[in-house]
């Protein structure tokens, strides 16, 4: 998710690049170096692969990310209310074996956190928890979904809404809470996760008529919060439900949120108030906004946006990477400015220099890079390489 904000009063050392990493070495074990592995990246491991086909194919791609110098995998394992692993609440994904609600010939997310564990890799359980699909018919969804189930009930229909660009689980609702809260503990409690982490899809509409129905009772029952602070605290229980399933099922297992890295869009559309889950307990152990911005971005430059999270988080602190832009316009970078939007094809080592930057600042535990398929695509082959070699140069052990 990208979105533009207004900068305003930046001091040079604010925009200017850091220069390519130095010959010195960090051997800190503890600096997160983790890839994002999406749904779609992860369907290409399975689809058509046996249970020994895909174990072959995992154990290949795990060397390969712990010789890079990768040491977290962020395994996409349950992006629409569907899951990657066996689970007694939510149907197999329709990425997994050919249609949501397949029997599971093999259990995908225990086979990868095996093979992680021969590699030393940390796995993460990454979670959408709101969303069920991009389009907007609920007949797609297999029948032993809960979000279908309820919607065909009269009772629980208001657990589920559609609109025009996908179906959501109700952030007001207290049985999505629940529903969510229980998914995350049998996640906890079955696979040996180092975390559960969840990204930037909070509500996905600001249309006051999708929770109208619990809005009016709240108010009803005495309640004075204005929609939108009710909205923020319907998200604000549900991660402190999570937090504390997450604490209860595995006491040394860490929970994340990736939000994107506009705070202000964060709070005004999502209802995400990641100023409170960054400064209070019980929301969260660590946050890694998505900062997929270019030095040169003239609305949130990437020195600016860390150091902006930096000033407000009290919590571990990490940083998401862009890959995915590599070699391509930005045009989220400018409205016409050819240099901005063009940073990431006139430059081919700006992670790695992102990377330099980070590793000089003792409050950020490491970054994510987004996404995994961009290590092999010809088109980030050059930025690939250079950021590469940067974190070898940075973290060699």
């Amino acid at each position: 998710m990208l979105v533009l904000c207004g900068c305003s009063h930046l001091s040079s050392a604010d925009n200017e690049p850091p220069a390519t990493a130095p010959s010195t070495v960090n051997d800190s074990a503890d600096t997160v170096r983790a890839i994002w592995i999406t749904y779609y990246e992860l369907h290409d491991f399975i689809k058509n692969s046996s249970e020994q086909q895909f174990r072959t194919k995992i154990d290949k791609a795990f060397h390969e990310l712990s010789e890079m110098g990768f040491n977290t995998v962020t395994l996409h394992v349950r992006p629409y209310g569907d899951a990657f692993y066996r689970s007694d609440y939510f149907p197999s994904s329709a990425y997994c074996f050919d249609k949501q609600g397949a029997d599971m010939p093999y259990d995908p997310l225990q086979i990868m956190c095996e093979i992680a564990s021969q590699y030393q890799l940390k796995t993460e359980a990454w979670i959408n928890p709101y969303r069920i699909s991009s389009q907007d018919d609920i007949d797609e969804l297999c029948d032993e979904n809960p979000a279908k189930i309820w919607y065909n009930d009269d009772k629980t229909k208001s657990n589920v809404y559609i609109f025009e660009n996908g179906i959501y689980y109700n952030p007001a609702s207290e049985d999505v809470i629940k529903l969510i809260a229980n998914g995350v503990r049998e996640l906890a409690e079955n696979y040996p996760l180092a975390a559960i982490h969840f990204d930037d899809y909070f509500y996905p509409t600001t249309d006051v008529a999708i929770d109208e129905k619990e809005f009016e009772a709240y108010k009803k029952e005495g309640g004075t919060l204005p929609l939108a602070d009710w909205r923020r605290e319907n998200i604000n229980t549900m991660l402190q439900a999570v937090y504390q399933t997450v604490k209860k099922a595995n006491s040394s297992m860490r929970f994340g949120i990736s939000p994107a890295a506009n705070m202000d869009n964060d709070y005004e559309k999502l209802y995400a108030d990641v100023k409170k889950w960054m400064k209070n307990e019980g929301y969260a152990d660590y946050i890694c906004p998505q900062v997929y911005f270019g030095f040169l971005n003239l609305y949130q430059p990437f020195m600016f946006t860390v150091k902006k999270w930096m000033n407000l988080c009290d919590k571990d602190l990490y940083i998401g990477l862009p890959l995915y832009k590599a070699g391509q316009p930005d045009k989220y970078a400018a409205k016409d400015e050819e240099q901005r939007i063009n940073e990431f094809v006139t430059h081919d080592n700006i992670l790695a220099r992102q990377i330099t930057y980070l590793s000089k600042l003792p409050q950020i535990k490491g970054f994510y890079v987004f996404s995994y398929s961009c290590l092999n695509d010809e088109t980030c082959k050059k930025e690939t390489e250079n950021m590469l070699k940067t974190m070898q140069d940075i973290y060699r052990n």
